[in-house]
C-alpha cells in the first residue's frame, strides 16, 4: 500500500508517495500548479567508486523540455544508496510564471525531499 505526504515548498504544495514493490521502491513527486510526468529516474545502489560507502547509478527518461530530472535524480540516487535498494522516481513539478526566487529555492529541493523521505521510509524495505 502506498504511503503519501504533502510537502510545502516556496514553489507550491508537493505530493509525495512511496510504493514498495518487494524490496524496491517507486517514488512519485508531483505538484505545484501542474502535476505531470516530466522525468523518470531508475537508480541502482552500488559500492562507491572511492572504495568506501555506497552510491548509486541512475538512468533517466526526460520528456522534451522538462527539467524534473534535477529533483528526481537526486531523490532516486540518495534513497537507493542509503536504503540499498532499487528506486524508481517519477517526478513532475510545474509552477506557472515562477519567480527568480522560487526557481532558486528549487536548487536544494532534491536533497530536501530525499532527507524528508528518509525520515519516513523504514530502512528495512524487504
Amino acid at each position: 500500500m502506498p504511503r503519501s505526504w504533502v510537502y510545502e515548498h516556496p514553489i507550491g504544495t508537493l505530493d509525495l508517495s512511496v510504493q514498495h514493490l518487494g524490496a524496491h521502491l517507486v517514488v512519485c513527486i508531483s505538484g505545484s500548479d501542474v502535476p505531470h510526468i516530466g522525468s523518470v529516474v531508475l537508480a541502482t545502489p552500488r559500492p562507491s567508486l572511492s572504495g568506501s560507502g555506497a552510491s548509486a547509478t541512475s538512468s533517466v527518461l526526460n520528456r522534451i523540455g522538462h527539467k524534473d530530472e534535477f529533483v528526481g535524480r537526486i531523490v532516486a540516487e540518495v534513497l537507493a544508496s542509503q536504503l540499498d535498494t532499487v528506486v524508481c522516481c517519477v517526478c513532475g513539478v510545474h509552477k506557472d510564471d515562477a519567480s527568480a526566487d522560487q526557481i532558486a529555492a528549487c536548487a536544494p529541493l532534491g536533497d530536501e525531499l530525499a532527507a524528508f523521505l528518509l525520515e519516513r521510509i523504514p530502512h528495512n524495505t524487504a
